[in-house]
């Protein structure tokens, strides 16, 4: 049992990681299984959920985020069953915001406690920027709700399309597939375009900055 907490400990930012990865890939694997959407978006959010809990070295930390997540979880399965109901949909969208946004405030507190480069530190900063282009996602997802002309969407799009769109205003590749057209999208795509630049630019500044301290 000993040894089990020891690994999740090491490997708690790996593990993070790789199910925030998984969780992205959502949509290959409802094409490639053929299963119910709604199974493996839930199986997904779970892993991302128990396995970002993780990070947490609080014990209330844990809860809210396990709490947060039961609710999204539950709003996920809800809206699978009642695709037209628009309360179900805000719910998800508000309870999805706030618990990326506690992993977010979790993972900066335990990254600020790292002295020394290690595992930890350089997975910890690239988990943080997915978990930055989740949020934004959420809140394009968002604005698209109350001004449905707020993007010019590709052919065939669903919700993961804002997603999508927030991975790349983040790293400022713009493939021009997706088009704000309102002020507001367009404010918010600005502000996902600076806030991903200056992102990299203070991870790399940190890094640089530890890296000098240890020698």
């Amino acid at each position: 049992m000993n040894k089990v907490k020891m690994l999740q400990e090491n490997f708690k930012y790996l593990i993070a990681l790789l199910s925030v990865f998984n969780f992205l890939l959502t949509p290959i694997h409802i094409m490639i299984s053929g299963f119910n959407p709604a199974y493996i978006v839930v199986v997904n959010y779970t892993l991302v959920i128990l396995s970002s809990s993780l990070i947490a070295s609080i014990k209330t930390s844990k809860i809210v985020t396990y709490i947060l997540g039961c609710l999204t979880l539950s709003t996920i399965w809800l809206e699978f069953n009642n695709s037209d109901s628009k309360s179900i949909l805000i719910c998800r969208l508000v309870l999805s915001l706030l618990l990326f946004a506690c992993f977010c405030i979790i993972l900066v507190r335990q990254l600020l406690k790292i002295k020394e480069i290690n595992l930890q530190f350089i997975l910890g900063p690239i988990l943080g920027f997915l978990y930055l282009g989740i949020i934004g996602g959420t809140l394009f997802e968002l604005i698209h709700f109350f001004v449905p002309s707020s993007f010019e969407l590709i052919k065939g799009f669903s919700g993961f399309s804002f997603y999508y769109f927030s991975f790349i205003s983040i790293t400022t590749v713009g493939y021009g597939d997706i088009t704000p057209l309102t002020a507001p999208a367009q404010s918010l795509t600005l502000v996902m375009n600076i806030i991903g630049q200056f992102y990299l630019a203070i991870v790399i500044g940190v890094f640089v900055g530890k890296y000098i301290n240890t020698k």
